[in-house]
């Protein structure tokens, strides 16, 4: 039987026995074993099935027509706004160079099916296993119910095969078409309480062009919007924001379906917070997450500024907000919202809240983007969703067919081509000026609308971007290290090392503030400085014998000593070999915090992904974790795992 229980309230007491009609809007339980269908139809998932998709990443993008002439006005304005900057983002020269390799790759290799790898055909999964493209919120449960192991995918922007690759060629149960939203453009906004539901398979770049539409937006948005907004949220992907934080912080509700197939619906203002700070970046390990409810603000004006500066002058600045920090925490000992309060009255601290860099590091240059709000960031109360109708029932759909679980393709078809000329170290200014040419027609001073002003790749950089096989990783410094750990970097980058020429594309600098989620980069920290970095130099040689050690070098700066750089969840950096990541170590009690939801949402381990980074061997949570789903330290109660080694 699947049973669909919820309880927001207490995140937890399924309600059996209730058997009602799914299609109802409570969110009590309802019991799927009146419908023949449905109890038929689990035998039949388990068969094995070629499977017969499309291409990787493939996303439903349902538009909705404006809603009358005025904001079909507005839209066609932003559009043709947003067309023009597009049209000046790289010189002629160097859009024809891009163009040309896109067209050959396109040519070569054809658009990318629907296999067990990333977006562009990279870390691909050790076994094909098999997928499953649920429609709806009861096809996503039929898929995870039938299935011994499985992983919530989405558009592929991963570079972390370990998250999103099912154990044991386990089930990738693809949500970037399955609905749970009932209004036609996959969102619903309730403007009284500032917050708006989404499909958690939704772009996040289709997200926002609808809220724009409807005069709303995120107070703070990744570069990057290409990924599925409930990807985004799980994994804590981020813009600038010293008040805002993450997406994670920004989620307010989401609706996960578990272990057992059940459904169940959270609430920041009902659900325990312990347990709400686990899905906040859940990174997939407890259920598939359907939809997600986040705060919105006004899409009011914003004016973009940006100013040259030397990576020595970044340098010293990083290190006058390592010592405003240290201060602060000196001074508020034991007092950690003391601390960061006082932090962000030190207008060291302050400046950085939505500024960004960019380090055009061959170059040896660096822009410094900062914006100011024509009207204050609003502040948010706590999250209370029992008033709207349209933020509080799930839409559970129907069965979509026999066969929802297919075999996955065994071939995996890389859509990206070598260029030989990106691995020359003699090339890496030229290749580090066109970026930053690009880049430059981005962060052009401006004002606009904080949906179109805010920095994030357009479509057209996107297209041009992905053909390019890349690797891309990120770290979280706490504010405590950016001085020294900036120092270390920039110093190893520009003396006879020449780390410098293992980067063709610019790095992005961006600031959080400390998050409550327990596997957020920026738990437990007063304020990260992340840094985001790419390596353009290991897939450009049709034969690789050398990799890129210079990248690879700066990569163990930003993780070691002088930095304690945290990784991004969804990127590259994780190590490959078994028991080389600790993540009781990277996070102290707070990992093991979450280990005592995944023990009780996922006990037999499903969603444990084909990786050991989110397995919790050796640690006692049958008598470690409280009733208030903290782990309880003691001399027989430790958050240490086992096997685990320094690699």
């Amino acid at each position: 039987m699947i049973a669909m229980s919820s309880d927001g309230a207490r995140g937890g007491s399924r309600a059996a026995g209730v058997a009602r009609r799914c299609d109802a809007p409570s969110r009590r339980a309802c019991d799927f074993s009146k419908n023949p269908r449905v109890v038929k139809s689990h035998s039949r998932a388990r068969r094995r099935r070629k499977f017969r998709d499309g291409s990787v990443g493939s996303s439903i993008v349902t538009r909705a027509s404006a809603r009358d002439a005025n904001d079909a006005s507005d839209a066609r304005a932003r559009r043709e706004r947003r067309e023009r900057r597009e049209g000046r983002e790289m010189p002629t020269r160097a859009v024809a160079v891009v163009l040309a390799v896109t067209l050959a790759a396109r040519g070569a290799r054809g658009e990318h099916p629907r296999d067990a790898s990333n977006w562009q055909g990279k870390h691909a999964c050790d076994a094909a296993g098999r997928a499953a493209k649920p429609r709806s919120v009861r096809d996503v449960s039929e898929a995870v119910y039938a299935s011994t192991d499985a992983r919530a995918n989405g558009a592929g922007h991963s570079w972390h095969s370990g998250l999103f690759c099912a154990a044991n060629g386990g089930t990738r149960v693809d949500v970037s078409e399955t609905r749970a939203v009932r209004a036609a453009e996959r969102f619903a906004l309730d403007e009284g309480a500032m917050a708006a539901r989404a499909d958690a398979g939704m772009l996040t770049r289709d997200l926002l062009d609808g809220l724009a539409r409807r005069g709303y937006t995120l107070p703070a948005f990744p570069w990057f919007i290409d990924q599925t907004i409930g990807g985004a949220i799980a994994t804590a992907s981020h813009g600038s924001s010293l008040r805002a934080g993450s997406l994670s912080s920004q989620m307010v509700a989401c609706t996960l379906v578990k272990a057992d197939g059940s459904v169940e619906h959270f609430s920041e203002g009902t659900t325990p917070a312990p347990l709400f700070d686990a899905l906040r970046a859940n990174i997939g390990r407890l259920g598939v997450v359907v939809d997600v409810t986040l705060r919105v603000v006004k899409n009011t004006r914003i004016t973009r500024r940006n100013e040259d500066v030397s990576p020595e002058a970044f340098v010293n600045e990083m290190r006058r907000v390592q010592d405003a920090v240290r201060a602060c925490e000196r001074d508020y000992a034991g007092n950690f919202d003391a601390q960061w309060s006082c932090a962000m009255n030190k207008p060291e601290v302050r400046a950085l809240d939505e500024t960004q860099f960019f380090w055009y590091i061959p170059l040896g240059e660096m822009s410094r983007v900062h914006f100011e709000r024509e009207e204050p960031m609003p502040s948010f109360p706590r999250y209370d969703e029992r008033g709207s109708k349209e933020l509080s029932s799930i839409w559970y759909g129907s069965l979509s067919g026999n066969d929802l679980i297919r075999d996955s393709p065994r071939r995996v078809r890389d859509i990206t081509s070598p260029v030989t000329l990106m691995s020359a170290d003699s090339m890496a200014e030229s290749w580090a000026r066109q970026w930053k040419r690009a880049t430059l027609a981005n962060i052009a001073n401006n004002t606009e609308e904080q949906r179109d002003n805010f920095l994030s790749m357009t479509e057209r950089q996107y297209e041009l971007h992905q053909r390019y096989g890349y690797e891309q990783l990120e770290v979280a410094v706490p504010l405590t290290k950016a001085g020294d750990c900036m120092r270390a970097f920039k110093e190893a980058l520009y003396d006879d090392r020449q780390l410098n020429l293992g980067f063709r594309s610019q790095a992005l600098l961006r600031f959080i503030k400390p998050e409550s989620a327990w596997l957020s980069p920026a738990h437990g920290r007063l304020g990260s400085l992340y840094i985001n970095i790419e390596d353009f130099i290991k897939y450009s040689r049709l034969i690789d014998r050398y990799g890129n050690p210079r990248f690879d070098a700066a990569v163990k700066i930003l993780r070691g000593d002088s930095c304690e750089g945290r990784l991004h969840w969804g990127k590259f950096g994780f190590p490959e070999r078994r028991g080389c990541f600790d993540g009781a170590k990277e996070y102290g009690v707070a990992f093991c915090h979450f280990g005592c939801h995944v023990h009780r949402l996922d006990p037999t381990g499903k969603f444990a992904g084909d990786s050991d980074v989110l397995r919790f061997d050796g640690v006692d949570f049958v008598h470690c974790c409280g009733d208030d789903g903290l782990f309880k330290e003691s001399s027989t109660c430790r958050c240490a795992l086992t096997d685990r080694q320094s690699c």
